[in-house]
């Protein structure tokens, strides 16, 4: 008996070990660029990861080898909302593979979110390029960035 509750504490030990390696980090791959006036917050998650009803409600379809870009602007000054803004991206892997982001604008309370769906061809390191070009500005932004995704 006593054999058999170290395996099981060994093998529960493991598959933590191996579920926090899987995790991305930086808070399930979300990150902020500063532009200034606004801050740019983005994320990019296997669409697996994400609840059933949350992807059902965007129109999202769950799968190991499809990946999901959302990118939402917040204006420091005023009431820090989410604003609307141009966004573009393209997602490359290490191949140099590259290949655009589809975005659609979400909307919830006058708070803008966009959201992409990208295939993953594999896994590894995806190297992400998108510009933002907040209200009122001149340019575009060009926030830059990779993750990691293991695909079954």
């Amino acid at each position: 008996m006593r054999i058999a509750h170290k395996v099981s504490v060994a093998l529960i030990a493991i598959a933590l070990m191996l579920f926090l390696l899987l995790v991305p980090r930086h808070g399930r791959g979300q990150s902020t660029q500063d532009l200034g006036d606004y801050v740019v917050h983005y994320s990019a998650i296997s669409t697996q990861q994400l609840p059933a009803d949350a992807a059902a409600q965007y129109g999202i379809q769950r799968a190991d080898n499809r990946g999901l870009l959302n990118v939402a602007v917040q204006a420091k000054r005023g009431d820090t909302a989410m604003v609307r803004a141009n966004i573009s991206a393209t997602v490359s892997d290490l191949t140099g593979y590259a290949q655009p982001v589809r975005f659609h604008e979400t909307s919830e309370s006058n708070s803008f979110d966009y959201l992409g769906e990208f295939p993953l061809n594999g896994s590894g390191s995806y190297l992400f390029t998108v510009n933002v070009t907040p209200p009122g500005a001149v340019h575009a932004y060009v926030v830059r960035f990779n993750r990691d995704y293991v695909v079954d």
